[in-house]
């Protein structure tokens, strides 16, 4: 899939995603800190597919490539390194959600919602003080199509 991509980029052809999807991720618990409450934040998560192969994109940067079987996607993005000023670390997001089109059809999503599932941040290793090796953040993440592939 990633080859279709960029063929037709070096073509420049506009390739135009198959859904847009404002989905927010809310933090629901964590054991890499005392407190995950109060993290909220809304993207636009830009889908493709080919067959069952994903790709998601914020803005025009890739942000995971997954699997989408029926209106079941898993997703991951690579692993990225983190530094600041107490240290560093690696974290990895790895995600599942329901996600449905304009037609409908997929039981297991809330009303209202068309993209709803988990997102898991796994940081490993921490040299940061304060900062466990594998810990976790777990988030929710629920959204709405708001622009269909024409």
């Amino acid at each position: 899939m990633i080859v279709l991509f960029l063929t037709l980029f070096a073509c420049k052809e506009e390739v135009e995603p198959n859904g847009v999807y404002q989905v927010t991720v809310t933090g629901l618990e964590s054991d890499c800190t005392d407190d995950n409450a109060g993290y909220q934040e809304t993207f636009n998560y830009r889908l493709f597919y080919e067959g069952s192969a994903a790709e998601i994109y914020i803005d025009d940067k890739l942000f995971a490539i997954g699997e989408q079987r029926g209106c079941f996607l898993e997703y991951e993005t690579q692993s990225y390194l983190e530094e600041n000023g107490d240290g560093g670390f690696q974290w990895q997001i790895v995600g599942g959600a329901d996600v449905q089109a304009a037609a409908g059809g997929c039981e297991d999503i809330p009303e209202g919602s068309d993209w709803f599932g988990e997102e898991f941040l796994y940081v490993d290793p921490s040299d940061t003080i304060g900062l466990e090796d594998g810990c976790t953040y777990k988030m929710e993440v629920s959204g709405k199509l708001v622009q269909e592939e024409e």
